[in-house]
């Protein structure tokens, strides 16, 4: 099992993210999204854990339907998880790192991925509303 350390996919949350975001789905496993919130809410680990397991299946990925699936995920989460999770995903890191990168005219992303990404960082400032003061980010709950 030594193997499975630094695997983003091997902790609870990642090996749900996984199986939320696999390319054979046929459409969105609701329960499976919302577990995924539970866990990020219940557990200390669970925010890292999830947003490095979105991140492996976003960045450097050519599957656009895993990229749609885990920013499905990454929506899920952000609508229904708390304070902990926002911190990490409305980072310059996360957002720059992962969405951005995701729709770089050299990946090729078809329109429809573009858009989902653009409307999910409009979300994701909505919910996570910030004021950077200083180049300190303060967050209002």
């Amino acid at each position: 099992m030594e193997f499975l350390i630094g695997n983003p996919f091997s902790t609870p949350v990642g090996q749900r993210i996984e199986r939320a975001t696999g390319g054979s789905l046929q459409s969105e496993d609701w329960g499976l999204n919302m577990e995924i919130c539970d866990i990020i809410n219940e557990t200390d680990e669970g925010p890292r854990d999830a947003v490095k397991a979105i991140k492996k299946r976003i960045v450097g990925n050519k599957n656009f339907r895993e990229i749609m699936f885990a920013l499905t995920v990454l929506e899920t989460c952000v609508k229904n998880c708390g304070h902990r999770f926002h911190v990490l995903v409305a980072s310059q890191e996360f957002v720059e790192g992962v969405l951005v990168r995701s729709i770089l005219p050299k990946n090729n992303p078809p329109t429809i991925l573009h858009d989902r990404v653009l409307s999910l960082i409009q979300v994701q400032s909505l919910r996570c509303s910030h004021i950077v003061l200083k180049g300190v980010l303060v967050f209002q709950v």
